[in-house]
């Protein structure tokens, strides 16, 4: 039965689109009585979930979610590492790469400029501030409504004079976030210092992984929206694409190795 599970679940993994009973059928050739009971298995645990009236199958907001959030943090830099360059090389600025798990971000890559002669901000990797930080904010903005709430609990820190600490501005301010798909740091940690990210958004969990530049708040804003932001947009594309396609290929793997236990 473990192989069988199994089986239809790489199925459902590999497919461009939701499937149906009739689909998985032809890709498994398991009999139709076997495909529905373990169906319901597959249901029961959230490992998929129904669409289209109950007609087709999806990987499951659970599953997906195990995929994601369990990936190590070396194979999602390894997924967008090239993104990554591509932004310090046509930005000239520091950027980095955040993630959310076990409800906090954290910034877990960053790649500064080469060249020695300008200088440069380097933010530190760890744990961000939801309120306050922009890797955190584009995350929190687009993130499930449920794993929001772990990010703002507690009561947010005011850095500067600059920062919001006030629920309901913050509540605002994400909402803002969500309008103009960015998220904007304006010396609300440390003055002179701007930094803005942008949400990679990745299946139905939303955005738990973010990008984005940081550097002296003259460069950054002076080019925000001319060259900064489009390349952003550009680049977080291809992110969630490549760290979307790893966690899937590795997710057939960690879930075979946790169903057959």
């Amino acid at each position: 039965m473990q192989e069988r599970l199994i089986q239809l679940l790489e199925s459902v993994a590999g497919s461009a689109k939701p499937v149906s009973a009739n689909d998985l059928a032809q890709m498994t050739k398991l009999p139709r009585a076997t495909i529905y009971r373990n169906l319901s298995s597959l249901l029961d645990c959230g490992f998929l979930d129904e669409v289209d009236d109950g007609k087709r199958y999806v990987l499951g907001i659970r599953f997906v979610k195990i995929a994601l959030t369990g990936k190590s943090d070396s194979h999602v830099i390894k997924a967008v590492m090239a993104m990554i360059h591509r932004l310090v090389i046509d930005i000239g600025e520091t950027a980095f790469l955040a993630r959310y798990r076990g409800g906090r971000v954290d910034l877990i890559h960053i790649e500064t400029p080469s060249d020695p002669a300008i200088p440069y901000i380097y933010p530190g990797l760890g744990i961000r501030p939801a309120h306050a930080c922009s890797s955190a904010k584009a995350i929190a903005a687009f993130i499930l409504p449920e794993l929001r709430e772990e990010l703002l609990t507690g009561e947010p820190h005011g850095f500067t004079a600059n920062t919001l600490t006030d629920a309901s501005q913050i509540a605002t301010e994400l909402e803002q976030v969500r309008r103009s798909g960015y998220a904007l740091c304006d010396g609300e940690i440390e003055e002179g210092v701007t930094s803005v990210a942008v949400p990679i958004n990745v299946d139905r969990l939303g955005s738990i992984f973010s990008m984005g530049v940081v550097g002296p708040t003259n460069r950054i804003k002076t080019h925000l929206h001319s060259r900064i932001l489009p390349i952003l947009m550009e680049e977080n594309i291809r992110a969630a694409a490549a760290i979307q396609h790893c966690s899937i290929v590795d997710a057939e793997r960690v879930h075979s190795e946790a169903l057959a236990n």
